[in-house]
């Protein structure tokens, strides 16, 4: 059969195998196109009761198309899809091929690309692609191959991109590794379909092929192809949840019901589940299928009972044979109910075999990003986890082993009396396990709520006996406990990790040290040593070991300041945990990751030139911190000292692949989306980050924001009302429920929240400056100057003065545009020599905006010397600054080139769709009323991004000005720029009456008369 031929066979049968069979009917009739044996050949597949074609013939011709594709793809190698360059053909199937790519941006990384095979780009191609796409973008667990991107090719072509998974297939890895090896690994997987389940995804082709095990000896489930999501009305053994689907998945693997053309359940992945369990005990496949015609197969698979593994292997235990038959059960309903059940029995059989811990994990759903700038390193942002009942209701989630663990670590027992040991072991044994990926550690902020539950003061004691008490109020897995005694000159270490709820010791460790100076360096090995005694994997120790002394510093003073920092931060706030972490970089200036919360703290102050000194130091000495930390602080370099936004996405989807528990990277990301303009995206990481820290006001600010950019001003309301019930009423807060408050109309909110700001440092200067605006919005010039003046002082008198410097620009951009030009440039002239990023990007727009293009040229070539690659200076304040001197030169068609460059990130949350406004005065200039307003209108479009920013209730004045240049010949265009005049009119009723533009506005309506 010809190639291309089968290839459309196989494409109409994929396609018509999910259509009931009248819709099926409609469907061959349309695509066969009256070719009456391509049809009789697609029923006849369809039906598989034909000997023509059979399992042998597919499976043959598809390894003749993988030896076909090797050569038909040879010439994409070195081809460029977007910013990927693809350098090896992986291999093919009926309607996909997949390369292995390089991301070619400047952080280079490996990727795998699935692309149409040529003469297979239908539409049903592209469904079943953006089937597969969405399905993949909905599932992140550490055991399923991540997508990392998707688009069209410039041809045309759907794609996308997943991690690239360097392993060996499971086959391979069994055949040299361990019956104990084997079965954690099975476990692992039987997590992952467990998770796709609990999404509401079938993978339908369970098998060995499609699963890799990397070299640290973890399982990636591959190939979501033919998967399908269900109907969540129905459980997982009863009730149909798919139409009826291919007959078959792959021989050897499918269920019976797969087999019979039914319809397939979750309990289809149980079987196949059974099925890859038989092969990793036996060797072989449950069933030989010698003769694979459509009725050997059935009566094979539907009818015959597979052997017992023990009768193939000898000694093998028969409590193995119970469990892969029970999975391997003909009737759906006789397996087991889930794959979660499938692994606590094979985690059983692990336990009795060699007496190891109970994997007493959690599947962790995985907090925090500041409001300006990013979050303090992830030493200082401990995972909270999401957890589900233990006790009745829905069953809890099984952990993928080698076992994520949640830790409650308590105090350690510090019986040297030395105080230098108080705090710091704990805070140095805590930074070296988060290095682990399948541990995760109990936050301070948790912990501390806990025990104000207890009746307890936050921050107290945690004994041994109430960090046990905690955890089990927190539905967590185990508590871990140190403590610390002088024999002479050496020091005795102990650690002991307790079950919660029984209080049975799970493992046990102990070292000595000689001497004070190898304290940390025993502590390391000894934590290093708890790691594999509690499950993790020898490899997985190995590869995320970073020695405690080089991860943090050899000075134990140091760490004593720096932990007492990361205290104070959890009960006081940043700035009162600031000295802390200046005095540990006093005391070892090679101490990187107190530069990064040093520098997280400025930034969260507002307070640039600091920030951008502390995090260049931190990137500096990154090769001395551990890979969770080198993350945050490259990131954190990228963002804030070179402005590449780019570059530190690629960094934060690493993090993710690398730390999936981890809530930091997934708010990283969505601040770096909402820079970019993609809110949609950004939700999405916002949506993820808050299902992993539910209980951090910093969670609430960002999705609130991110639902009310979207103009979701109801979810947004909600997401705040979820705040509230978790008793998060923290001062972050306060500014995000006021622009809500504003674009809902509810003034007596906006002014109970403005109340509850006052007094509150950092917070009043806040609040004042969106009371200032809200002022300038409606032309109250004179009381939006005394917020403003009161703003700039609250700042000042903190110290703070770039964030004065940054309300003096903001206040330069409002006079200007409301005609006061004097003023406006005054207000600029002042802050001109800030180097701050922000304050110069703003500064220069109001000095072009008020006439002085050369000031304004001088500080936009000093931002493009400071940030040569930044995607905010090149993609958006340098085209915005450009265009505005263009328009002072009246070069309406020049500033609308410029602005070119800026319109893929001009919805992002810089400044409020500057380019926006300035491309509809050029159009204006240009008496292109219609495409003016068309500009203007996305101030309207996008009230939610604008929110309270002046420039909005501008923006209608432009609109009727817009309407204005046709009036004089379009008398419907005359009547809608009364009616946009009126509109500005009534919004400024309360206006100041010597407002220049007032008084422009006014003058043109009454033209209009």
């Amino acid at each position: 059969m010809e190639i291309d031929r089968r290839n459309r066979i196989e494409e109409l049968f994929h396609e018509a195998c999910d259509l009931s069979p009248a819709e099926r009917a409609i469907f061959l009739d349309r695509e066969c196109n009256g070719d009456d044996q391509l049809r009789q050949e697609v029923e006849s597949l369809l039906a598989m009761d034909t000997p023509e074609i059979d399992l042998v013939e597919i499976e043959v011709e598809q390894a003749i198309q993988q030896l076909l594709a090797h050569y038909e793809y040879s010439e994409l190698i070195g081809q460029r899809i977007d910013v990927y360059k693809i350098t090896r053909f992986i291999g093919a199937g009926g309607m996909a091929a997949v390369f292995e790519a390089t991301r070619t941006n400047d952080f280079q990384m490996q990727v795998a690309i699935k692309l149409p095979k040529p003469g297979t780009d239908t539409e049903a191609v592209r469904r079943r692609f953006c089937n597969e796409r969405q399905i993949l973008a909905e599932l992140r667990h550490p055991n399923i191959a991540h997508l990392l991107d998707g688009g069209t090719t410039e041809s045309g072509l759907p794609y996308f991109v997943m991690e690239y998974v360097e392993g060996t297939r499971l086959q391979e890895y069994a055949a040299s590794s361990s019956l104990r090896h084997r079965l954690e690994v099975l476990c692992d997987v039987c997590a992952a379909v467990q998770y796709a389940h609990e999404h509401r995804v079938v993978h339908r082709d369970i098998k060995p092929g499609n699963i890799l095990v990397t070299c640290d000896g973890i399982p990636k489930l591959i190939d979501f192809g033919i998967a399908k999501l269900i109907d969540p009305g129905y459980g997982s053994s009863s009730g149909p949840r798919t139409r009826p689907s291919m007959p078959l998945g792959t021989p050897g693997y499918a269920s019976p019901e797969q087999v019979r053309g039914e319809v397939v359940t979750t309990a289809t992945d149980i079987y196949s589940l059974g099925a890859v369990l038989y092969e990793l005990l036996t060797g072989e496949t449950p069933h030989h299928l010698e003769t694979p015609s459509r009725s050997e197969i059935e009566k094979e698979i539907c009818t015959r009972e597979p052997k017992k593994p023990s009768a193939i292997v000898k000694d093998l235990d028969p409590v193995l044979d119970s469990i892969v038959l029970k999975a391997l059960a003909k009737e759906p309903q006789r397996r087991y109910q889930s794959a979660r059940d499938l692994a606590e029995d094979l985690d059983r059989f692990l336990q009795g075999q060699a007496s190891v811990l109970h994997r007493i994990g959690k599947l962790l759903k995985r907090k925090r990003q500041l409001i300006v700038v990013a979050a303090l390193p992830a030493l200082l942002v401990v995972a909270v986890i999401v957890r589900v009942s233990r006790h009745g209701g829905t069953p809890r989630p099984l952990p993928p082993p080698p076992v994520h663990r949640s830790i409650v670590i308590a105090d350690f027992e510090n019986k040297t009396g030395d105080p230098v040991f108080d705090e710091t072991l704990k805070q140095g044994l805590s930074i070296h396990l988060e290095q682990s990926p399948f541990l995760s550690l109990v936050s301070s902020d948790k912990v501390n709520e806990t025990l104000k539950l207890m009746r307890r003061s936050a921050g107290g004691q945690l004994t041994a006996e109430i960090a046990r008490e905690v955890c089990q109020r927190t539905d967590n897995d185990a508590m871990l406990a140190g403590s610390i005694a002088a024999m002479g000159s050496r020091y005795v270490i102990g650690l002991k990790a307790v079950n919660c709820d029984s209080g049975d010791v799970l493992a046990e460790e102990q070292e000595q040290a000689e001497g004070k100076e190898k304290v940390l360096r025993v502590l390391g090995n000894a934590a290093d040593n708890l790691r594999k005694k509690i499950g993790e994997s020898r490899s997985s120790v190995q590869n995320h070991h970073t020695p405690l002394a080089k991860a943090t510093t050899p000075s134990l003073e140091a760490l004593q300041a720096y932990s007492q920092g990361v205290r104070i931060a959890a009960e006081k706030g940043d700035t009162a945990a600031l000295p802390r972490f200046e005095r540990a970089v006093e005391l070892d200036p090679g101490f990187a990751i107190a530069y990064a919360a040093i520098a997280t703290i400025y930034g969260n102050l507002g307070q640039d030139g600091r920030l951008t000194e502390n995090a260049r130091k931190a990137y500096e000495l990154r090769e001395k911190v551990s890979e969770r930390e080198r993350f945050s602080i490259e990131s954190l370099y990228y963002v804030y000292v070179t402005w590449e936004e780019e570059k530190a996405a690629q960094i934060y989807e690493l993090w993710q692949q690398t730390y999936p528990k981890d809530s930091g990277p997934y708010v990283r990301l969505g601040g770096t989306h909402t820079v970019l303009g993609k809110h949609e995206k950004a939700l999405e990481e916002y949506r993820e980050a808050m299902r992993l820290e539910p209980n951090d006001e910093i969670s609430y600010v960002n999705l609130g924001g991110a639902y009310a950019h979207l103009n979701q001003l109801d979810d947004a309301q909600e997401v705040y009302n979820q705040a509230d019930e978790h008793k998060l009423a923290g001062d972050y807060l306060l500014a995000s429920r006021y622009e809500l408050a504003f674009l809902k109309g509810n003034v007596a909110q906006m002014a109970q929240l403005a109340s509850a700001a006052m007094g509150k440092p950092g917070t009043e200067e806040e609040m004042l400056v969106e009371e200032a605006a809200t002022e300038t919005w409606y032309g109250r010039l004179s009381n939006a100057r005394s917020h403003m003046r009161r703003a700039i002082y609250a700042a000042e008198s903190s110290d703070d003065k770039e964030t004065a410097a940054e309300d003096r620009a903001v206040a330069a951009l409002w006079e200007v545009e409301v005609g006061n030009r004097k003023q406006a440039r005054a207000e600029a002239d002042a802050v001109k020599l800030i180097a701050n990023r922000h304050v110069q990007g703003m500064a220069a727009l109001a000095l072009a905006r008020a006439g002085d293009t050369a000031g304004a040229e001088k500080l936009a070539a000093k931002l493009d010397q400071r940030f040569p690659r930044g995607t905010p200076v090149q993609r958006y304040w340098l085209p915005t600054i450009r265009a505005a001197v263009a328009l002072q030169h009246k070069d309406a068609n020049r500033a609308i080139e410029l602005l070119k460059l800026a319109s893929e990130v001009e919805l992002g949350n810089q400044c409020n769709l500057l380019p926006v406004y300035l491309r509809g005065e050029a159009y204006l200039m240009l008496h292109d009323g219609n495409a003016a307003r068309a500009e203007f209108q996305k101030f309207i479009e996008h009230r939610g991004l604008v929110s309270n920013f002046p420039w909005g209730a501008l923006a209608r004045l432009s609109i009727a000005r817009a309407y204005a240049l046709d009036a004089a010949k379009d008398p419907v265009a005359r009547d809608k720029a009364r009616t946009a005049y009126q509109e500005f009119l009534n919004l400024w009723k309360d206006a100041d009456s010597n407002v220049p533009i007032l008084r422009q506005a006014q003058a043109e309506y009454a033209r209009l008369q």
